[in-house]
């Protein structure tokens, strides 16, 4: 229960410092030492610290500008993996010794040990669920951070933040914060792009869906050869009556041309180079960090406190939590529709060259503007992101 988690917050974080301590550092002769290859772009350095021998990361020059050249070349919109990999395969680069494949480049971009971390980033992996063991005035916008697998956790720290433990380090990351967060959060919305590209009968897969019952519609194709869109909870049990016989390729025809409208008509999202400047996203941080502040004063007002009282601050507890996750859904959503100027002009691009472009450039284009697509017998309902 969270207000058993409440009560014993500030033991909690003493048991994660140490487990922290237990896992990474082992004690010898010497002292406590580091264990591990260091990641690449750093190697490691002895050094004394409060009287104590043991190693620090320290920029390797020569690989540390690979990495913030990985970064620059990620940040880009229209970049991917396979661009990045080939692009040093050509150049003969290699990586501790192997050409650089897509999963070492997936954990390169994801690893905090390479931001220079503020609040920003505090801000980000709080917002995850991830358990932070250093201060916040510790988030100084000059050092990285070590993301360590948490005991408890469900997942990897490489799919899922929640329940992991992360600690600002004592060595100066490589790249700011703001393009290493840039970078993550494409990460993460390539990743639910690719999810929703498994159909490759229409272009608005994954977006258009049933009026009547919501579910998803698809595209199913015929004896004469054309395709027609049908529920799938139609399909599964009967139990809705369906949009009736709508072929995909009058919907695709429609919506094409609602998107040429869109655009015609000088409507444009609200877009943000730097998605942490977004007024919403802001607004957002902010009453997110008045619930923290909030359960931190009702947490010091337990020691002491009589039964009503307590059930009070459990009850005020579970509210804040509440509010909490859904301030976590919106900017989940924000994050979704975000879109850079860049996007934007590709987008126009390909809506002016529409027959010429593939089908996964059509998806790109459909995604950025529309969020979903619901089809009532006769008619097409558009909800677009902006």
């Amino acid at each position: 229960m969270l207000n058993i988690c409440i009560v014993f917050a500030q033991l909690e974080r003493e048991t994660i410092q140490k487990r922290v301590s237990d896992a990474y550092y082992s004690r010898s002769q010497k002292g406590f030492r580091m264990g591990g290859k260091p990641p690449y772009g750093y190697r490691l350095e002895e050094i004394l610290m409060e009287g104590i021998h043991t190693k620090k990361l320290v920029e390797e020059s020569g690989e540390a500008a690979i990495v913030r050249e990985i970064f620059d070349m990620y940040e880009q919109p229209d970049t991917s993996y396979g661009d990045i990999t080939r692009y040093y395969a050509e150049k003969g680069v290699q990586f501790y010794g192997k050409e650089l494949i897509r999963s070492m480049l997936a954990q390169l971009l994801r690893n905090p040990v390479y931001v220079r971390a503020d609040m920003d980033v505090y801000r980000f992996f709080r917002s995850h669920g991830t358990n932070i063991v250093s201060s916040p005035e510790q988030f100084d916008g000059i050092h990285g951070c070590y993301l360590y697998q948490g005991r408890d956790a469900q997942t990897d720290k490489l799919q899922n933040l929640k329940g992991h433990m992360l600690v600002v380090a004592p060595h100066e990351g490589l790249v700011s914060s703001e393009q290493w967060l840039n970078c993550r959060i494409k990460l993460m919305r390539n990743k639910t792009i690719q999810a929703n590209r498994k159909a490759v009968n229409t272009w608005l897969a994954g977006k258009v869906k049933c009026g009547n019952c919501g579910y998803a519609l698809m595209s199913i194709k015929i004896q004469s050869g054309k395709q027609y869109l049908r529920c799938t909870k139609r399909l599964n049990n009967k139990a809705c009556p369906g949009c009736g016989k709508v072929y995909t390729e009058d919907v695709e025809n429609y919506v094409y041309k609602e998107m040429v409208r869109k655009l015609r008509e000088g409507q444009s999202p609200a877009t943000y180079t730097k998605l942490n400047e977004n007024p919403q996203v802001k607004q957002i941080y902010r009453e997110i960090e008045e619930m923290e502040k909030e359960i931190s004063l009702l947490v010091d007002s337990l020691a002491g406190a009589g039964e009503t009282l307590t059930d009070y601050i459990n009850q005020r507890v579970e509210e804040i939590d509440q509010m909490h996750q859904l301030k976590l859904e919106k900017l989940s959503v924000l994050a979704e529709n975000h879109a850079t100027p860049e996007q934007m002009e590709k987008v126009a691009s390909n809506i002016s060259l529409w027959g010429e472009i593939d089908f996964e450039e059509k998806r790109f284009t459909v995604d950025k503007m529309i969020r979903s697509l619901k089809v009532f017998p006769g008619s097409v309902q558009i909800q677009w992101k902006f």
